[in-house]
C-alpha cells in the first residue's frame, strides 16, 4: 500500500510541470519572461514579441514577469 501511495505521489509531481516555451520582449533592457502572450507585462514592448523555450530565457538572464507571479 505505501508503495501504491509513493508512486501515485511521484506521479502527481510529474503532472506538474513547467513551461516548455515563455515569451519575451526581444529588445536589450527586457528583463523578464512570460507565461502568456497577453501579459500585463509585455504591454509595453516596443520590439517583436519572441517564443523562446524556458531554458533559452532563463540563459539570457531573465526572471518571471512580476504580472505573473501573482
Amino acid at each position: 500500500m505505501k508503495y501504491l501511495l509513493y508512486l501515485s505521489f511521484i506521479l502527481f509531481l510529474g503532472l506538474q510541470s513547467t513551461p516548455k516555451e515563455v515569451y519575451i520582449c526581444n529588445s536589450t533592457a527586457s528583463k523578464a519572461y512570460h507565461l502568456k502572450k497577453n501579459c500585463k507585462g509585455l504591454k509595453n514592448c516596443k520590439a517583436k514579441i519572441k517564443k523562446v523555450s524556458l531554458k533559452k530565457a532563463q540563459n539570457y538572464g531573465r526572471k518571471l514577469c512580476r504580472w505573473e507571479k501573482k
